[in-house]
């Protein structure tokens, strides 16, 4: 059994084909969400930019619009977002379902 079948989520995830933006205190590069939730985010960084664990980011797309969260874990290119939760969060996030496909998570 792989681990990530081991992991319980506090909530439900959405394979996404996002283009964005992240920018962190170290730089900035273009990359893709790989996958959405209410609670986080999964972002393939295009090139390295020193992000690490614990970082404030800022993730910038046309379909999220802006959203910040800490950075939770790095593995290779990729890296996991957990979102600062608010209420423009949640909305921002419902817009996409809405708009955009996907099961609604609200």
């Amino acid at each position: 059994m792989a681990l990530r079948d081991n992991v319980q989520r506090v909530s439900p995830r959405d394979q996404t084909q996002i283009t964005g933006k992240v920018t962190c205190k170290t730089g900035w590069t273009n990359g893709i969400v790989k996958d959405l939730s209410a609670q986080g985010i999964c972002f393939q960084l295009l090139f390295d930019i020193g992000v690490c664990t614990g970082q404030e980011v800022t993730i910038e797309s046309g379909e999220l619009g802006r959203l910040t969260g800490i950075v939770r874990w790095c593995r290779g290119d990729k890296i996991g977002v957990k979102l600062n939760l608010s209420s423009n969060t949640a909305a921002q996030i419902s817009s996409y379902y809405k708009y955009f496909g996907g099961v609604e998570m609200w």
